[in-house]
């Protein structure tokens, strides 16, 4: 996104026909192309949904991104990863879902082209065949136009310097996750986000148990590679949405957009045993590590993300009071209804674990 200067409208002028060409040739009432850029996305080429139902198609966009081919959901009925979606139970109503990657010359992924229905529908081989087409078609005119514009090419030094500095900003130098002030930072918009849509949200506290003697019997050399090498198995195991974020230490937190505490109990479990299975290589023998994991989501009278990583601390040293290595959930918080019936927050019923 940075490389191809598109962060605005203004850049893909004409981007809209391609959703109304495409419209007609799948026979499809929604098409839209989400463009990724770090933590933010962008849409354009769109047909059919309105722009406050953006955001609750990123699943199922985010999905279709990281597939090398066209990723499908015929019916989500008989889907259950899917059949509870927003954008499922609310506008726009899918029922069927087909997306395929855009990506730039060089074969990076820089967003996705996305095909929706209200009902449930086959999608042949040959459709297939045809969306990834289309996906290249547009791919390329989006970026033959803002290199003729803007003459990438001579400016990608400078740009990849910019994103550098980016990162700087943004992300704890040891282990590439955001920063405290950046997690808190993007943490506070989805609060605000799942607030206006009457969403769910989860944060999860962990700790890692004993790291004080990793550093003690093996050496903070091989402390740093624990942290690494934990932070890679993590982010291996959450999505692209999710924030995942050192707050200090071995102290990680992850706030996941969409996500009931049950839900929530069932991913930080699997991120539990699978940070159990790695082993760590030292000069005094391979080991492993555990964690201990709080679960906490924001209440009605949370201004911010801090009160419920707070109570999600505290259920991080419940869960090493019971013996670590486990996870453990803090009481739910209810969502009010906004006063403003405009902010369409909604009262969300508990999802005790």
């Amino acid at each position: 996104m940075y490389r191809y200067q598109i962060l605005n409208g203004s850049e893909m002028y004409d981007a809209d026909q391609f959703a109304q060409t495409a419209a007609l040739v799948f026979d499809m009432p929604i098409v839209i192309a989400a463009l990724n850029e770090r933590y933010r996305s962008w849409y354009h080429c769109v047909q059919g949904v309105a722009p406050a139902d953006f955001d609750r198609l990123q699943t199922f966009c985010a999905h279709a991104h990281l597939s090398d081919t066209p990723f499908i959901v015929r019916d989500v009925r008989d889907d259950s990863f899917f059949s509870g979606e927003q954008a499922v139970i609310r506008s726009p109503h899918v029922a069927f879902f087909a997306g395929a990657p855009l990506r730039d010359p060089e074969g990076k992924r820089f967003g996705t082209l996305c095909l929706a229905d209200r009902v449930a529908r086959d999608f042949t081989a040959g459709d297939q065949t045809l969306l990834e087409s289309f996906a290249e078609l547009v791919s390329q005119d989006i970026c033959l136009r803002s290199a003729g514009r803007y003459a990438v090419r001579d400016l990608i030094d400078s740009e990849q310097d910019k994103c550098t500095l980016f990162d700087m900003a943004m992300t704890d130098p040891l282990t590439k996750t955001l920063n405290r002030r950046a997690f808190y930072q993007f943490a506070e918009r989805e609060v605000m986000r799942s607030r206006r849509h009457g969403l769910e949200l989860s944060a999860l506290m962990l700790d890692i148990d004993h790291f004080k003697q990793v550093n003690d019997i093996h050496g903070h050399a091989v402390g740093d590679a624990v942290l690494k090498g934990m932070i890679r198995t993590i982010s291996e195991n959450i999505r692209d949405e999710d924030l995942l974020g050192r707050l200090g230490g071995e102290e990680f937190a992850i706030v996941l957009p969409e996500t009931c505490t049950s839900k929530a109990a069932v991913l930080a479990d699997r991120l539990r045993k699978a940070v159990k299975r790695q082993s760590f290589p030292s000069p005094h023998g391979a080991f492993n590590i555990s964690i201990s994991i709080g679960i906490s989501n924001p209440g009605y009278d949370d201004i911010d993300i801090g009160p419920a990583l707070e109570r999600a601390d505290k259920a991080v040293y419940q869960a090493k009071r019971d013996g670590r290595d486990r996870v453990n959930v803090a009481p739910y918080k209810v969502i009010r209804p906004a006063l403003d019936p405009s902010e369409n927050w909604v009262l969300r019923g508990a999802a005790a674990v």
